[in-house]
């Protein structure tokens, strides 16, 4: 098959870049095409489409919205890129008229940058769409369910102006309002009547989904795969706990600092991850002076060094405050061999099984937390058991070609 994977960023940002990124290496290798359309930023990975991809709504060194500086042509090109965008279709239709027939328009994370436009293209020319669902674009205007921090699911049933009447989009009434108004337009045009399957993560998502009106039929659930064979030689553990992944207010590493300093473990804290909106300022500011040498931020890793970091913790936290999906972080951490404890909150329990591959504590609580985290150093035995049945968990479901077996089904199934 000729399968067209959209994406608005072609470099890795996030969980959805490494899942393109597998998707990109592997699907060739069953004997399919892996057509990239992304958008042209600077840093971006070669490839022989690049030329079709779309040109950045502001400058191309400025990858994330708060980079961006909001000039009025540059106001303009975000409003048409976060509602409806021609000049994303024209980009599109150019790339399909050059790459013949295709079976199959993929569509990842494409909001903002990008623009649900591109679906139409698609449909119009008779090319099933199917849609990864990894975060509540569709149904949220702040994407996260939070609203002051708190879940909040005033809008999934479609009444989107509560994310305008609480500035929703960075506590920013403009922001909120062209969001908002997009979801609208967006919910009015009928747009995502066009897809022909949502791929989902875990089950807790396709619950959000149904309940805001998205047919179960359509709704597919498929894990993330994980590619054991690109995974360097694990290391011998050393002693620190370890977070990894986006520093956003939602991600609760503040919870998860308070809880640290509040059992003072015999183990270090290290946070990596890239952080958004001033937010390793704000969480620095919570370390105590007692602790100022043992919680460490190593910014943003990725490759085989992250894959190092990761094997060597004890154990990784995943203190999400929000409805967390299925944060591919967690079977990271397991193909490491590495333990988890993670808010019970979104799909997180569908990811660890408490007491055998990790723990679970209730989302925002420190107490409960700190307890996990004693816990969890209580008995090096166990948490070396509980790291090889995480190990387990991967080999067994979440192998690439289980994921491509699965994806590819569905595929030809809407192309019969």
């Amino acid at each position: 098959m000729n399968i067209v994977l959209c994406n608005k960023y072609f470099f890795l940002n996030g969980g959805t870049e490494k899942y393109l990124s597998i998707l990109l290496q592997h699907l060739p290798a069953c004997g399919h095409s892996a057509i990239p359309f992304s958008v042209r930023y600077a840093g971006s990975w070669e490839s022989p489409y690049s030329g079709y991809f779309l040109e950045p709504p502001a400058d191309p060194w400025q990858t994330h919205l708060h980079k961006i500086k909001l000039t009025p042509a540059n106001c303009v090109r975000f409003l048409s890129r976060s509602i409806y965008s021609r000049t994303a279709q024209n980009a599109l239709e150019k790339l399909l008229d050059a790459v013949g027939p295709v079976d199959i328009g993929y569509v990842l994370n494409i909001y903002n940058y990008m623009s649900p436009s591109i679906i139409n293209t698609f449909y119009r020319r008779g090319i099933p769409v199917v849609m990864h669902v990894g975060d509540y674009h569709l149904i949220c205007p702040a994407y996260t369910l939070l609203r002051n921090n708190r879940p909040c699911i005033q809008c999934i049933t479609g009444n989107y102006y509560h994310g305008l009447v609480y500035r929703c989009v960075k506590k920013n009434f403009p922001a909120s309002a062209v969001r908002v108004a997009g979801m609208y337009i967006q919910k009015w045009l009928r747009i995502y009547d066009h897809v022909s399957a949502f791929i989902v993560p875990c089950f807790f998502m396709k619950t959000m989904l149904t309940t805001a009106g998205f047919s179960a039929e359509r709704i597919h659930v498929i894990r993330y795969p994980v590619a054991l064979e690109d995974l360097p030689v694990s290391h011998p553990k050393q002693q620190y706990i370890l977070y990894f992944g986006r520093l956003s207010p939602e991600k609760g590493v503040d919870t998860l600092i308070s809880a640290y300093q509040r059992c003072a473990p015999p183990a270090d804290l290290v946070i990596a991850g890239r952080s958004y909106d001033g937010e390793q300022e704000r969480l620095r500011s919570l370390i105590l002076p007692a602790f100022r040498s043992r919680i460490r931020f190593c910014g943003f890793v990725q490759g085989d060094e992250l894959s190092q970091l990761i094997s060597q913790a004890l154990f990784s936290v995943v203190p999400s405050r929000w409805y967390d999906n299925a944060p591919l972080s967690i079977y990271e951490s397991f193909a490491h061999y590495t333990p988890v404890v993670g808010a019970a909150i979104g799909g997180i329990p569908e990811q660890i099984e408490d007491m055998v591959t990790g723990r679970l504590f209730p989302p925002d609580n420190v107490a409960e937390l700190a307890d996990r985290i004693a816990w969890m150093l209580a008995d090096p035995k166990r948490l070396e058991n509980m790291g090889r049945a995480g190990r387990t968990f991967v080999e067994q479901h979440l192998g690439v070609d289980r994921h491509l077996h699965e994806l590819t089904t569905l595929f030809r199934g809407l192309r019969s």
